[in-house]
């Protein structure tokens, strides 16, 4: 089931597993926050994609 996290920048990051979504969110984290997210907090902010 896709899965969807919405960052409070207004990022929408969407993936089809939870490898791929958890892999994306990190790299948006450091890439554009300078923040280390750990596979927890990825799936903590995950959303079904209706």
């Amino acid at each position: 089931m896709a899965k969807a996290v919405n960052c409070p920048c207004g990022e929408v990051i969407k993936a089809d597993t939870d490898d791929e979504l958890v892999r994306l969110v990190q790299t948006h984290g450091k890439d554009v926050h300078q923040q280390e997210v750990s596979r927890e907090d990825a799936m903590a902010m995950a959303q079904p994609v209706e």
